[in-house]
């Protein structure tokens, strides 16, 4: 699994700095986190997500689709953000039926 903490800092324009602040850690630690060259702990995690206003969830990616789903759908309403979910649970039972 993937961090994708640094494509959701500069979505928001920030720094390293500027998440580092916010997540009240130094900006060295979110360096390492960020490039995954130092484990994050969950508390870490907790704040980095709540500063980038996201679920913890979301600061990771397991696949390149996820990460292209995540970003495709970030600024739709939620009404389409519905419509897409209704779609994706209608495709995935046609799957299972064997369709």
């Amino acid at each position: 699994m993937t961090l994708r903490i640094r494509q959701l800092r500069e979505q928001k324009g920030w720094t390293q700095a500027d998440l580092a602040s916010r997540s009240h850690m130094s900006r060295p630690q979110l360096a390492m986190i960020e490039a995954e060259t130092r484990p994050a702990n969950t508390l870490r995690l907790n704040s980095i997500a709540a500063a980038l206003e996201v679920k913890t969830e979301e600061l990771f990616v397991s696949s390149d689709w996820q990460a292209r789903l995540s970003d495709a759908t970030r600024h739709l309403s939620q009404e389409d953000r519905e419509m897409l979910v209704h779609m994706a649970e209608a495709l995935a039972a046609k799957a299972l039926r064997g369709e």
